[in-house]
């Protein structure tokens, strides 16, 4: 079975408001990732009118007819996406200005292009080096070290072997920086020119530079054709897509399906070559067997990316682990978003701790003490300021020893230097992302038979309570001396994206934000009635009087609305769970059937916020087959309703979980009953040893709710 056929890269290429997606051509986890370089400052590449090259880590690959200096700009051409085929091995493209059939394909950190020209005569290529930093041709191979084409530019190597070139030249040039076409960043073009009708050019790419791109072609590149190195990422692609096999739904929602896997299993992306790794510490390490994984977002992905890797891809996720513990040893700290060259301090939370106590839940094997030691140094030190790294400052002191990120009024000028001057102090947002991870500090302290700390931990991740106000049903901002702020409107306070007192969202979603305890959650709130009441709510609430495009300028991340419900944006993903917590399970059934058929469809616009890494994806992946981690930290999965009469998901060792559903693929919707292994659940949820059993989970589905079951 050629699952690849299902999957289409051009799925989220336009954004709802935001980023969109491109498509990407990589093997799972590869670090050769070639997509083509679209107009520069484009959100929505799909409807860039040109291609200006084709990304080989610091390259930009563009064949063309030469003709003299090259040019960035002169050498794009236009293309249709009528004569384009891609997937998630291979991609093709007729550039249009010239002739040329372009097509790539990649695996692992190397990759392969072929050039088709309508006839011989000045056939050629310009390949640009953004940021040039080494440039040399040796041996007719191109060696190159500069910025990535994508992600957050870090440096990287990359060698393209120019065999059977009959002239290279190398001058300086400047290219668009492509968030700002505004900005020229300086780059070396290399003008190729082989004067025939077909060209094949590998390449590969290394961030350990010039010997390690040698050794590594020498080894697994070179005599590899392109055939071959297509068959090689088709079937790593096969290997992990075919481990979820579903039967029933439309050929649409198979394609979303397992695109979105292919997008929740891209990253992150395996930088060991040749057995070596470039660590945190700038110096170049053995990995030891254990690969090592860069480029990761927490804040995003550790809610669903994560736990579905852990299920697919067991050996990888340890690595992934292993790869974070180096970061800590190398750096001192464990990262947040880990990129090549160092952690990058984005948005709030220390959420790694999350991906250990979850691993811990279900029983993976990892430097458990470690793991808890830099997770207590990060909660105990570390400073929790939005978008800041370093150590605590006043504000983070104040969480340690009142139990909350200390708030200012909506107007009043900034008194704490350190706060980032756009990000701001996010100050509810940091409380309760922060008690849940002291909740995952405290799971990794009593697995190691500390019980103290998990103590200490434990009642710091009751401190979310402290800002619930019953006066308004919400939480509310405390100052510094303790009292709430008075000018406080839960819809639409904190300036832009809430950052005044939130992350990207309104108080709305950061109601339901304390993943750890929604038990705790639903008793602050009044009880299960009241918060179904709430829930009910938040789907209808409207924007008071002011226009919905108002309500988005403030919250633009905010995409997806449904009332103030936000399909579009991570602190969301839990939410249609929770039905599951106060006695109304079929609602969450209903939802999470009208959320998917709604917001996730087979077209450009097929993804409707940010990526973001693979976590929007992940999140439709487990919904999809029916159930989703409201705690991902914890080894409790929750049940929601899939879209496929029967999903089969090949477990590590060797078993296999099926889960029935008849009809639900036809808008049986409902859960009737639910029985696993013979055993009837009287939960809406089973835990991962439960799933690691293998078997089969029964849910005899229906058009209509059974309001009764897990009442």
């Amino acid at each position: 079975m050629d699952y690849t056929q299902y999957v289409n890269p051009n799925i989220g290429t336009v954004g709802h408001l935001l980023t969109a997606t491109a498509p990407t051509v990589q093997s799972p986890h590869g670090a050769a990732l070639v997509e083509p370089v679209f107009r520069a400052g484009m959100k929505d590449r799909y409807f860039s009118d040109r291609i200006f090259g084709f990304t080989a880590g610091c390259a930009t690959v563009m064949p063309t007819f030469l003709t003299g200096t090259p040019v960035y700009e002169e050498t794009a051409s236009t293309f249709d996406h009528d004569l384009e085929e891609a997937g998630p091995d291979f991609y093709r493209v007729l550039l249009e200005d010239t002739g040329i059939e372009e097509r790539h394909t990649a695996f692992r950190n190397y990759g392969q292009f072929s050039f088709t020209y309508p006839r011989a005569e000045g056939a050629g290529a310009v390949i640009y080096i953004r940021n040039c930093r080494e440039c040399r041709v040796e041996d007719g191979r191109l060696y190159a070290t500069g910025s990535q084409s994508f992600g957050v530019g870090r440096p990287i190597s990359t060698l393209l072997d120019l065999t059977g070139a009959l002239q290279v030249q190398v001058c300086d040039t400047t290219v668009p920086n492509q968030h700002d076409p505004k900005v020229r960043e300086p780059a070396k073009a290399v003008a190729v020119r082989w004067n025939r009708e077909q060209v094949f050019l590998p390449f590969v790419l290394s961030p350990m530079g010039f010997e390690s791109l040698a050794r590594c072609y020498d080894r697994e590149v070179r005599g590899k054709d392109f055939q071959t190195v297509r068959e090689l990422c088709r079937e790593a692609w096969n290997g992990l897509l075919g481990k979820l096999r579903v039967t029933g739904g439309t050929l649409e929602e198979k394609r979303v399906f397992y695109t979105a896997v292919y997008r929740a299993t891209s990253r992150m992306h395996n930088y060991s070559v040749d057995g070596e790794y470039l660590g945190f510490d700038g110096q170049i390490h053995r990995d030891e067997g254990h690969a090592f994984y860069c480029d990761d977002g927490i804040w995003d992905t550790f809610r669903g990316m994560h736990p579905l890797q852990l299920l697919l891809e067991p050996e990888v996720h340890r690595d992934v682990l292993e790869s974070y513990l180096r970061m800590y040893r190398q750096s001192g700290w464990l990262p947040r978003f880990p990129y090549l060259g160092g952690n990058v301090p984005c948005m709030i939370g220390h959420h790694t701790v999350s991906i250990f106590a979850g691993a811990a839940a279900k029983g993976v094997e990892f430097d458990r003490a470690l793991a808890f030691e830099a997770a207590y140094k990060n909660a105990t030190r570390r400073t929790m300021l939005p978008w800041r790294d370093g150590e605590a400052e006043e504000l983070t002191r104040c969480y340690y020893e009142k139990g909350f990120f200390p708030a200012q009024e909506e107007n009043e000028p900034e008194t704490c230097p350190a706060v980032h001057p756009f990000e701001n102090r996010q100050a509810v947002a940091v409380t309760i992302e922060h008690s849940y991870d002291d909740w995952c500090v405290a799971q990794l302290a009593r697995a190691l038979g500390r019980e103290r700390e998990a103590e200490t931990f434990l009642a710091r991740s009751q401190n979310y309570k402290r800002l619930y106000d019953p006066a308004i049903g919400f939480f509310h901002p405390r100052k510094a001396d303790g009292s709430f702020t008075r000018d406080y409107n839960p819809k639409f306070c904190g300036g832009q994206g809430g950052r005044r007192y939130y992350a990207e969202n309104n108080a709305y979603i950061y109601r339901y934000a304390a993943q750890h305890d929604i038990p705790g959650t639903v008793a602050l709130m009044g009880g299960q009635e009241a918060f179904a009441r709430g829930l009910d709510n938040l789907y209808v609430e409207q924007y008071d009087g002011v226009l919905k495009s108002t309500f988005l300028m403030q919250y633009p991340d905010a995409t997806g609305l449904m009332g103030q419900f936000c399909m579009g944006n991570e602190p969301s993903f839990h939410i249609p769970y929770l039905y599951n917590y106060c006695g109304q399970a079929y609602k969450t059934q209903r939802k999470i059937h009208e959320l998917i058929r709604l917001w996730f469809r087979d077209t450009p616009l097929g993804i409707c916020g940010d990526e973001d890494g693979g976590a929007m994806s992940a999140f439709l992946v487990f919904s999809a087959m029916g159930f989703y981690q409201v705690n991902p930290a914890s080894d409790v999965y929750d049940l929601g309703s899939p879209i496929f009469d029967k999903i089969e998901l090949d477990l590590p060792n060797g078993k296999t979980f099926t889960l029935l559903a008849e009809g639900a693929s036809r808008g049986a919707k409902y859960i009737q009953s639910a029985v696993l292994n013979g055993q009837t659940l009287t939960e809406p949820r089973f835990t991962h040893s439960q799933l690691m059993e293998g078997g089969t989970l029964v849910l005899t589905m229906g058009q209509r709710p059974n309001r009764e079951l897990f009442a």
